[in-house]
C-alpha cells in the first residue's frame, strides 16, 4: 500500500484536495490507482547469470551469494584415498592368528585380554596387574589389495582407555575383511607394554 512518506509533494497535495471532496470509496479507488502506477514504475531487478568457471552457481543458474561447499577432513590420520595414504608402523607381533582372534582371550606378559560379543559388535576387557594404572590404545589398520598389496594403512579409528587394574572399551563394531585392530597396553607404573590383535577375517 502507498504512503504518504512514498509520495512526492504533488502526488501528496493532489490525494489531500481530493480527500475533501470525495467519498471514502472514491478516494480508496483513487488510493489504488496511485499505487497501480507507482508499482508499475518500480525498477525491475535484473537476476544476472554465471559463468561455469563459479564453484557454487553451475553455467545457466541464477546467481547467488553462497560459497562453495568444503567438507571438513576427518580428524585422525587419513585413509586411503587411491593416490595417497599413511603406511601404517606396526608392531613386531608376527602375522599368525592370535589367541584373541580365535579363542577369545589372550595373556601376554601381565595383561590378560578378553573378548565378548554383544549382538553385531563385542567388547573388550583388560586385566592388568593389581592397583597398576594402566593404558590401553585400540587403532584400527587395513591391509590393502590389488596393486597396493602388502601395504597396511591407518583407517582412523583411535580410541584410548585408561584405568586402575582393568579397563573395559565400549561396544566395537565389526570390521570388514582385511580390516585388524591392533590393542596397545601401557602399565603406566612399570613401563611394561604389550600388544594384542584382533582380526576381521
Amino acid at each position: 500500500m502507498v504512503t504518504l512518506a512514498a509520495m512526492n509533494q504533488q502526488e501528496m497535495t493532489d490525494i489531500l484536495s481530493k480527500a475533501k471532496t470525495m467519498s471514502t470509496t472514491q478516494l480508496a479507488a483513487e488510493v489504488s490507482k496511485l499505487e497501480m502506477s507507482k508499482s508499475l514504475k518500480r525498477p525491475v531487478r535484473m537476476q544476472s547469470l554465471v559463468s561455469e568457471n563459479s564453484a557454487a552457481n553451475p553455467e545457466g543458474g541464477i546467481y547467488e551469494d553462497v560459497p562453495a561447499t568444503v567438507v571438513a577432513p576427518v580428524p585422525g590420520p587419513p585413509d586411503f584415498n587411491g593416490a595417497s595414504a599413511v603406511i601404517a608402523s606396526l608392531p613386531n607381533i608376527g602375522f599368525a592368528p592370535s589367541m584373541l582372534t580365535e579363542k577369545g582371550v589372550e595373556t601376554r606378559g601381565s595383561f590378560t585380554v578378553r573378548k565378548a560379543r554383544a549382538g553385531e559388535s563385542f567388547y573388550l576387557r583388560v586385566y592388568g596387574k593389581l592397583n597398576h594404572n594402566i593404558r590401553c590404545t585400540l587403532r584400527g589398520y587395513r591391509n590393502l589389495m590389488g596393486d597396493f598389496t602388502g601395504n597396511t594403512i591407518y583407517t582412523g579409528f583411535k580410541k584410548i582407555y585408561v584405568g586402575k587394574s582393568q579397563v573395559q572399551t565400549q561396544h566395537i563394531p565389526r570390521g570388514i575383511v582385511g580390516e585388524f585392530d591392533i590393542m596397545t597396553c601401557r602399565d603406566l607404573g612399570n613401563g611394561e607394554v604389550q600388544y594384542f590383535r584382533i582380526r576381521y577375517d
